[in-house]
Formats: C-alpha cells, sequence, structure tokens
C-alpha cells in the first residue's frame, strides 16, 4: 500500500540504481509560491542534489522558476503559457521535445495537468508518469475517463493518510498505486537554536513581553485571515491588565487576484481599530525566522489537505491551533501538540487562543512536544528516500532500469 520506513531503501543504493537511467522532469505550473510550489521545488533539488537529472517545467516570471533560477544542480524549463488542463497542444510540443531529449520520469505536482500529459504518453511505455495530490478531492472521479488517466499513473503520492483515504474515495484507481509519502522538513535549517527571533519580533514592534500570535500562508479566503482578524479584535477587546498581543500575517495574494482581499483585510483592521496591534508582511522567505518570532501560530483555513506551514512551526516549538478536518488529528494528534478549532470560526479560535495566553507554561510544554514529534514523522532525508524508491520501481517497471 505504501512505504514502511523501516524498510527504505539505503539512499546510497538508490543513487546508484538510478543514476544511470533517471531523467527526470517535475511540473509545476502554479503561478503562486505556497505549500505545492515548495514541495515541487523541494523534492527536484534534493533528488538533483544527490547527482541525479532533474528538470523543472514551470511558466516564466512565476515564484518556483525564481525561486530556482539560478540552481546549478538542475536544468529549469520555463515556458510563457499556461497550459489547458486537457489535451494542450503547446505542453503536447514541449514534452514530445523534452521526451526526444531523454526524459522517462514525468512527475506533476498538480494533478489539473494530467488530462494533458497523459494522452501525450500514453503510446510511450518508456516514460514513467507520476502525480503528488496536495489538496482534498471533493468531485466524484470514478468514470471512464477519470479512470483512464489515473490508470496510466505508476504512482499517485498523497502526502497524509487523510488524502491517500480521500482519493481512493473518490478516484477509479488501485490502492496499491496511491503511495502515502509524507511532508518532510530539514530540521538543520527549522532549529530554533540556530535562529534568533529578537530582530525580528523589533521590526513588528513585538518587545520581549509581547505574545506575537502568527498566521502564514497565501492571502485568500480560504486561508481564514478573516476570522483571524475577528478573533484579534475580540481578544484585544478582553486583553488582561498588562497583557501586550501583536497579530502577524504573513504572505502575499495570488498573482493576478487584483489586490481585492487584501484590501478587505486592511480595512476590517481599521474599522476594529486595531491597527497598532496588527502587521501585514508580505510575501517571508525566511520561515524558519518567522516562525521562531512567532510565540502561538494560528491556521483558521476552511480546509487544508495538509498544512505545511503547521508543521514548519511545530519544528520551530510554537503550539498550533488549527481548523478540524482534513490530516489535522496527523498533525497534532488528540492535542497533545497544539488545539483544534472548528474552520474558519472566528468564535472558536479566539476561545483557544485566550486559553494560550491564560496558560504560558503549557504553551511552552506543547511547543516543545511538537517539535519532538515532527522530528519522528516529517522528515525531508524519509521523504526523498520514499520518492526515490517509488521513482526506481517506476523505472523498473517501465524497463528502463
Amino acid at each position: 500500500m505504501h512505504s514502511d520506513p523501516k524498510r527504505l531503501t539505503d539512499l546510497g543504493v538508490l543513487v546508484e540504481a538510478l543514476g544511470g537511467g533517471l531523467d527526470g522532469l517535475v511540473v509545476c505550473f502554479s503561478l503562486s509560491w505556497g505549500g505545492l510550489e515548495q514541495v515541487a521545488a523541494n523534492d527536484a533539488l534534493d533528488a538533483a542534489g544527490l547527482g541525479l537529472k532533474m528538470r523543472v517545467l514551470c511558466m516564466a516570471g512565476s515564484p518556483i522558476h525564481q525561486y530556482l533560477s539560478g540552481r546549478p544542480e538542475l536544468e529549469v524549463i520555463p515556458v510563457d503559457y499556461r497550459p489547458r488542463n486537457y489535451f494542450d497542444l503547446r505542453l503536447r510540443k514541449e514534452l514530445e521535445r523534452l521526451i526526444g531529449a531523454g526524459v522517462n520520469l514525468i512527475h506533476t505536482h498538480q494533478t489539473s495537468l494530467l488530462g494533458s500529459i497523459v494522452p501525450w504518453v500514453w503510446t510511450r511505455g518508456q516514460v514513467a508518469v507520476l502525480a503528488s495530490r496536495h489538496i482534498m478531492n471533493n468531485h466524484d472521479k470514478r468514470n471512464f475517463f477519470h479512470g483512464a488517466i489515473y490508470g496510466r499513473l505508476d504512482a499517485l503520492l498523497a502526502m497524509s493518510e487523510a488524502l491517500r483515504r480521500n482519493i481512493l474515495e473518490t478516484h477509479r484507481i488501485h490502492e496499491r498505486q496511491v503511495k502515502l509519502v509524507r511532508l518532510g522538513l530539514d530540521f538543520d535549517r527549522f532549529d530554533p537554536a540556530k535562529v534568533d527571533r529578537v530582530a525580528r519580533r523589533a521590526q513588528w514592534g513585538a518587545d520581549p513581553d509581547t505574545v506575537v500570535i502568527g498566521l502564514v500562508g497565501r492571502i485568500d479566503p480560504a486561508k481564514g485571515q478573516a476570522a483571524f482578524l475577528r478573533a484579534a479584535a475580540g481578544l484585544l477587546m478582553g486583553t488582561q491588565p498588562g497583557e501586550k498581543l501583536k497579530f502577524v500575517l504573513v504572505g502575499d495574494e495570488t498573482r493576478g487576484s487584483g489586490g481585492g482581499y487584501l484590501a478587505e483585510l486592511k480595512q476590517m483592521v481599521s474599522q476594529f481599530r486595531i491597527e497598532e496591534h496588527v502587521v501585514f508582511t508580505g510575501f517571508e522567505e525566511n520561515v524558519p525566522e518567522i516562525m521562531n518570532a512567532f510565540d502561538i501560530f494560528a491556521m483558521p483555513s476552511r480546509q487544508e489537505a495538509f498544512g505545511l506551514v503547521a508543521i514548519e512551526a511545530m519544528a520551530m516549538e510554537r503550539p498550533v491551533v488549527i481548523s478540524s478536518g482534513g490530516s489535522s488529528r496527523e498533525i497534532i494528534g488528540n492535542e497533545e501538540f497544539g488545539l483544534f478549532i472548528r474552520p474558519e470560526d472566528a468564535f472558536d479560535l479566539q476561545r483557544q487562543l485566550r486559553h494560550l495566553l491564560d496558560h504560558p507554561e503549557e504553551r511552552v510544554k506543547m511547543g516543545q512536544r511538537s517539535r519532538e514529534h515532527v522530528r519522528a514523522f516529517f522528515d525531508r532525508e524519509q521523504r526523498l528516500r520514499q520518492t526515490l524508491e517509488i521513482y526506481e520501481r517506476a523505472l523498473r517497471r517501465r524497463r528502463v532500469l
């Protein structure tokens, strides 16, 4: 069903096996920068860093293109169009060129593009096709067309058990094709002992006695920023004597969205008259530093297949308040490592944040337990080994290795 971490092949053996045969192409045409894009970019970089041949196909000027530009380990292939979901002829021409140049494994991080990938490689038996699903599916895809598309896949990677179950319930796909490969972090980078939090907090106007509550994510209605601000207003109306609070929102709006939602959020801040307590930082690249500067992390999203930012906060010993549903129980267990709220429920968020504010010792201990938890289950090297195992099996099945 999925790889057992205890039986993972030695990484060096995998690299040796793949080194002479893998010519991989990672496909990500997203216009934003979030969990999906980070995973796609870092998976490609991790494999390329071991000396394996990897290429990344993306939109010119997109965040993933900017992030990977100038990286000598891999080849970035920017194009000036965004493919249609089905039978895109420009993508067909690009894939034919790349397959002719040696590509024998295609890994897309956007399952919506499978309809413009699978038809063009259907008869190319030497080319393995894999996909990673990052979001829950709310539609029944157990029809003939999707059955044919997903039937051609060598593997469909799911980042959580909840997402794996969702795939099996809504797709016509064999269970053996669906592989659980959890997200992974670099714990040398995400190490609170190596990151200074004072300077960043000072930028936000937070002194050592201020409790900073943060939210990191694309500025989008589904991410729950409006609920976060309503909860902030409620908490500020009922602050305890001597209590100082700062609320920090990190992230940019999706390109092409017009800026309407960000303007709406800033108007809310003005209407609530909480301007001196709220900071909008825009996009921030140094995520460990940001997470370390928080005291509490909130994720009141409408629905998340898996919250990458949540485990990043936990790795920096921050307790999280997270929407229930999706994979949240796999992240915080039975509230040993954080607290549940109802999705987008400002009053519930305010209640749980108030609990953590009133119990600072519990908050600190919860953060410490959180780091231990993510170190045990969400290691980046373990994710890399599992992914390369799947690549190796796919290429052996295609008789490339």
